[in-house]
C-alpha cells in the first residue's frame, strides 16, 4: 500500500511542476532585445499602451535587457528598462539572448569597418549594402558601435546601424 501511495504522490508531483513550469514560461521570455529600430532613433517607452500615451523614457536602439512584464494590449507589451515600466510596440520586440545584432542601413557602396572609433582609423573590413548578421561586441559611443562582421572587428558609425534579430 505505501508503494502505491508514494508513486501517486509522486507523480502528482512531478504533474503540478510540469504545470507550473509551462504557466511560468506561458507568458513570453524573461528579457527582450530592441530590434528594427534606426542606431539614429531608440524606442518609446509609453504610460498606456497607445501611441498616444506620454513617453516616460527611451530605451536604446540596440538594448538587449528589456524585462518582460507579461502583459500584452492589442500590439502592445508591458515592460521594464531600468527603472521605468511602461508599454512598447511589441513589433520591436524580439527574445533576448544577451547579444547585440545589427543590420546595416543608409548607405549605397561599400561600408568601413575602422580599427578605432575614427573616420581617419585604418579599415579592417567592409560591408556590404543592406546586410544583416552583424554582431555587437560592446557598447556604442555617442557615433560609433563596436561589431564583429565575419570575423572582422572593428568601429562602424552608429547612423548606418538598425537594431536587428536572428
Amino acid at each position: 500500500m505505501k508503494p502505491y501511495f508514494l508513486t501517486l504522490s509522486l507523480t502528482a508531483i512531478l504533474a503540478f511542476g510540469a504545470v507550473n513550469t509551462a504557466y511560468a514560461t506561458a507568458d513570453g521570455p524573461d528579457f527582450y532585445a530592441v530590434t528594427r529600430v534606426a542606431g539614429t532613433d531608440s524606442l518609446a517607452l509609453r504610460h498606456i499602451a497607445s501611441s498616444r500615451g506620454r513617453i516616460v523614457a527611451r530605451i536604446p536602439f540596440n538594448a538587449v535587457r528589456v524585462q518582460n512584464k507579461g502583459d500584452r494590449s492589442g500590439s502592445w507589451c508591458k515592460v521594464q528598462y531600468a527603472t521605468s515600466v511602461g508599454w512598447v510596440s511589441c513589433q520591436h520586440l524580439t527574445e533576448s539572448d544577451g547579444n547585440r545584432y545589427y543590420s546595416t542601413q543608409g548607405y549605397t557602396d561599400r561600408l568601413n569597418i575602422r580599427k578605432t572609433p575614427s573616420t581617419s582609423a585604418a579599415v579592417v573590413g567592409t560591408i556590404p549594402p543592406l546586410e544583416t548578421g552583424l554582431q555587437g561586441t560592446g557598447e556604442c559611443s555617442a557615433s560609433w558601435c563596436p561589431v564583429d562582421y565575419q570575423g572582422k572587428r572593428g568601429w562602424v558609425g552608429r547612423r548606418y546601424l538598425a537594431s536587428w534579430s536572428f
